[in-house]
């Protein structure tokens, strides 16, 4: 039984071909049914039950039970690739989501720098919601991630280095610019420019707005924080934003007077099972050392 017995039987589960399996893997299709027999004979079980008279391939219910475990195992093989790939080059595949990288990630970079490990490190861009994907499924090492509440995760360990709460930002030109303060509710007929799905903003603003029963005009969603106030300082609309990710000099932020209202968490987080490197605790501790 190898790792390649599995990996056949997985696309095995999918085709329900051994010819077309074969060609997949560009192997004899002896060498599919071969690697089928060594499982059956591993798990004294039969996995599939074929019907050579109506050329008909059903799997078992011991080939359904072991296909789900089959998942597993090869994820994280694909994993531990990843994570000893990653600890024999010395690289550290670090997620950033836009709105923490623009307010910390240059702090954590200089620190980087000053320790000689800014070369060591791999960025990857994209919002709070899909880095936990790419931290789950190996593809990064660590991530500083967003969240609305304190993270809770038996397949990760976190750790908040930050919080602050979020802001309305309107233009300097927007007759909402004289206010300080206000309600969420007040903002029913206004225009958003928000974050996408990805980003832990969207939920913050879903909470809200289910809390005060109406759904926000959306008129524009982008990743890029700077984008959305950019469109925000023209008096496009308005936004919806993290107050440290406030930077736009030409935008004006309202705090928002709702209680309760979320927060923006931002942590430090890597997969439990994970055994972190000399390299990856130092940027570790760097994160979690910066104010």
């Amino acid at each position: 039984m190898n790792i390649k017995d599995f990996e056949y039987f997985q696309a095995m589960i999918q085709e329900h071909n051994f010819s077309r399996v074969a060609a997949k893997f560009n192997v004899s299709q002896p060498t599919i049914s071969t690697a089928i027999k060594r499982l059956e004979e591993e798990f004294q079980a039969q996995l599939f039950i074929r019907d050579a008279s109506q050329h008909k391939l059903t799997t078992t219910l011991s080939g359904q039970q072991l296909a789900e475990h089959t998942s597993i195992i090869l994820d994280q093989v694909h994993i531990a690739e990843n994570e000893i790939q990653n600890i024999n080059t010395g690289k550290v595949v670090l997620g950033l989501p836009p709105v923490i990288s623009q307010s910390y990630f240059p702090k954590i970079a200089a620190e980087l720098a000053k320790q000689k490990l800014l070369r060591q490190i791999i960025p990857v861009e994209h919002g709070s919601a899909e880095l936990l994907k790419l931290l789950l499924n190996g593809s990064l090492d660590m991530a500083l991630v967003g969240s609305i509440q304190p993270f809770d995760s038996a397949q990760l360990f976190s750790q908040t280095f930050a919080q602050t709460k979020f802001n309305i930002i309107v233009s300097k030109d927007n007759s909402l610019a004289q206010k300080k303060k206000i309600w969420f509710r007040e903002l029913k007929d206004q225009n958003f420019i928000t974050f996408d799905s990805s980003f832990v903003h969207a939920e913050a603003l879903k909470q809200l707005s289910h809390a005060n029963h109406f759904r926000p005009q959306i008129i524009y969603k982008s990743d890029d924080p700077q984008v959305i106030q950019g469109m925000i300082a023209e008096n496009i609309g308005i936004s919806f934003l993290a107050e440290s990710a406030v930077t736009n000099a030409d935008v004006v932020p309202l705090e928002l007077l709702d209680d309760p209202q979320p927060n923006f968490y931002m942590s430090v987080a890597y997969r439990t099972n994970h055994i972190l490197s000399p390299i990856q605790h130092k940027v570790l501790n760097i994160c979690l050392a910066i104010d």
